[in-house]
């Protein structure tokens, strides 16, 4: 009976295969696909048609944990974020972003070029220029303002650089200065063969661009950044710095840590154990040459210990236990004291 039972139920199965449509509607009707899954008579899965997703996207809308528009923008504003990710010039080793030259069209044009760090320059100078071809990729650190040459043509001075707080300046001429006098401060430059200049610069020479074929754009530097510090005048400081390694240039990093050290004598003779002791209260020290017990301070409710001149000069006599700088400022002083009375 049983399997007489299961024959019946697969002969049903099968009569239902001619009464079901092969493909689900076009149309939004919530008819279900009963043949989904059924092969045909070659034994392969029956291929469904181009049917309306519109009724599942909108009965799994509200199951979505996350709002959609709002996962769009963030994946928009991610790709744009890789977009504008800095790239590290393998050539120069500055970060740039928002690149107009592609590293494997860079590599290319400077693959038979012999590379000159522009802090090198100076030193692989022959003479007043550079032996063969050569190139080198700086940082627009100023823009000098146009001029006009004998000739009646203008031109500016550029100061490039690696943000290391030295420059070099970059004379252009013609169609290069043309083409690039909108570009802004911080933009990074690839140069090609561009002619030496002797002057009596701190380098003691300069470069000068006369074609926009010697020029090349490649992007923005990441790192470019004006000191933070204030001039004697009370000016802000103008100086280029590289913000990876803070935000002073040199010589503000060295007058910050100027302020910020401790002029105690204990610290400058080197003894930390020492150099938060307020010696004078723990040990109840206090000079009075004169014997006059009316100049007591006041305020102090501890037991006060006097002492003579001859009490201060043994006292002296300890002092390399308290610091080992016997050019200390106190100690100087304290001995010229006791030397007068």
């Amino acid at each position: 009976m049983s399997k007489s039972k299961h024959q019946d139920d697969l002969d049903l199965l099968l009569s239902l295969q001619d009464r079901v449509l092969e493909t689900p509607p076009a149309s939004s009707s919530h008819s279900p696909d009963l043949n989904a899954g059924c092969s045909s008579d070659d034994g392969l899965p029956k291929r469904m048609g181009q049917g309306d997703m519109s009724v599942f996207r909108d009965a799994v809308q509200d199951c979505l944990d996350y709002d959609t528009e709002s996962a769009k923008k963030f994946l928009k504003s991610k790709q744009d974020k890789r977009s504008n990710d800095a790239e590290v010039e393998k050539f120069s080793g500055l970060r740039i972003r928002n690149l107009v030259v592609s590293p494997v069209e860079l590599s290319n044009r400077l693959s038979d070029i012999r590379f000159v760090r522009l802090p090198a320059l100076k030193n692989s100078l022959i003479g007043d220029t550079l032996s063969g071809c050569w190139a080198s990729i700086g940082v627009l650190t100023e823009k000098g303002e146009p001029r006009t040459s004998s000739t009646g043509k203008t031109f500016a001075i550029w100061k490039m650089g690696c943000l290391d707080e030295k420059t070099i300046s970059v004379f252009l001429f013609g169609d290069a200065y043309q083409k690039n006098r909108d570009e802004k401060a911080g933009t990074v430059f690839a140069l090609f063969n561009c002619s030496v200049r002797k002057d009596n610069s701190e380098n003691g020479f300069s470069l000068s661009i006369y074609s926009a074929m010697h020029i090349l754009k490649m992007g923005t530097s990441v790192d470019y950044g004006v000191c933070k510090g204030k001039r004697k005048d009370g000016m802000a400081c103008t100086l280029v710095i590289n913000k990876r390694k803070g935000i002073y240039c040199s010589y503000h990093k060295l007058k910050k840590s100027e302020q910020y050290s401790v002029t105690r004598t204990e610290l400058k003779g080197g003894n930390l154990r020492t150099a938060f002791i307020d010696r004078r209260k723990s040990q109840g020290i206090y000079v009075n040459p004169a014997g006059d017990r009316t100049n007591l301070p006041k305020s102090s409710t501890a037991p006060v210990k006097l002492l003579s001149v001859e009490g201060l000069r043994k006292a002296l006599s300890n002092a390399s236990k308290v610091t080992t700088n016997v050019h200390s400022q106190g100690i100087r002083f304290l001995t010229e004291v006791t030397g007068l009375s």
